[in-house]
């Protein structure tokens, strides 16, 4: 089925549909001024074989989404498709276009994000060069507005092997935009869970992870990621939903016991960084007894000889340690910008070298 809009409905083309392999997923919510970016990126694949499906999330720019969607839908009839439905997040927008596709593989692509050319080549390549295979993801270029600022595997370095606890341990990441996964394995696994907002990647992940699907990554960057935008902004909502999954696993999965040792490591972690965050912003204020309570609180559940040495600077010289942590952030802030230059440096002479 292929779909163009008249008067902001969708409506179907008589055009019969052409052989998918790869059904690419876009929920589009609040998205009209990157979509067309988007959109380019997946037309101009050197792969060919595949649809996209636009999952218009309840949005309240739906008029100007539908403007910029038209003419995709008109030059490309047969091979993108659009559906619209009330908005109930991120996982209901992913699962309805799950259920509408038509490829043994889904390819998921936010609406802010962009490929490069080959992305979808080469993920391919890998999932039928290897049956044992049911994802694959790849490195992103993290943007800031249009401006380069670092690569997701510099952040977090890829451990070999992608298993149900390297990622647990977040020694493994996925980055959703550049994940190629088979429609069966994904829905075996249960989809996304529709209510959840934050995290719901991740708790997808894990699943079918830990009912054995084979993952596996390619270290080349295949993707243009808009880092600040969506409902992952916020660090430390995140972190808090990144506990929330580890909860949920705990209690509704059949762990191992060493599996489960190690959630619940992550999970202090994790709420030992929380703390650490509330400690540092009281700090700044100024409100030291805020900041001490919750320093004690981190250092209690996370061992560092660093932390204790933040709680003792609390208690005996808190104005000091105010004045330090100024300046540490702004010798951080400084080494981040001279890597920045660097990094900039280096795409510049990639793409030069491209151009010869």
């Amino acid at each position: 089925m292929s779909t163009a809009i008249q008067n902001g409905i969708a409506k179907e083309s008589s055009r019969p549909p052409a052989p998918v392999l790869v059904s690419v997923v876009i929920p589009a919510y609040q998205c009209t001024h990157y979509i067309a970016e988007t959109l380019n990126s997946v037309v101009a694949q050197t792969f060919t074989s595949y649809e996209i499906i636009v999952v218009n999330d309840g949005s309240p720019d739906t008029e100007a989404l539908e403007q910029a969607l038209a003419p995709y839908l008109a030059q490309h009839q047969g091979r993108v498709r659009y559906i619209r439905q009330p908005n109930g997040g991120p996982s209901a927008a992913r699962n309805r276009g799950i259920r509408e596709a038509r490829g043994k593989y889904i390819a998921f692509l936010d609406s802010d994000d962009a490929w490069l050319p080959s992305h979808l080549a080469q993920q391919v390549e890998l999932l039928e060069s290897d049956p044992s295979l049911s994802l694959v993801y790849s490195d992103s270029l993290y943007l800031q507005g249009d401006a380069p600022v670092g690569t997701a595997f510099e952040r977090v370095p890829q451990d070999l092997h992608v298993t149900f606890e390297t990622l647990v341990a977040e020694r493994c990441t996925i980055g959703t935009s550049s994940v190629v996964a088979s429609r069966q394995a994904l829905l075996d696994a249960g989809g996304f869970e529709d209510q959840r907002r934050r995290s719901e990647d991740f708790d997808l992940w894990l699943r079918m992870a830990h009912r054995g699907a084979g993952m596996r990554y390619s270290p080349g960057i295949q993707v243009r990621h808009r880092a600040g935008n969506g409902l992952a902004f916020d660090d430390n909502v995140m972190k808090q939903a990144q506990i929330d999954v580890y909860q949920k696993v705990l209690l509704t999965l059949p762990i191992t016991e060493p599996q489960a040792e190690l959630l619940c490591d992550k999970t202090q972690e994790l709420q030992a960084r929380l703390r650490m965050e509330t400690a540092r912003q009281a700090l700044r204020q100024g409100h030291f007894a805020e900041a001490l309570a919750a320093a004690r609180q981190a250092s209690s559940s996370l061992s560092s000889s660093k932390l204790k040495m933040v709680v003792v600077g609390l208690r005996f010289f808190p104005k000091l340690l105010r004045w330090a942590h100024g300046v540490y952030e702004q010798f951080l802030e400084d080494r981040r910008n001279r890597r920045l230059v660097r990094f900039r440096a280096r795409l510049n002479k990639a793409a030069g070298a491209v151009e010869k």
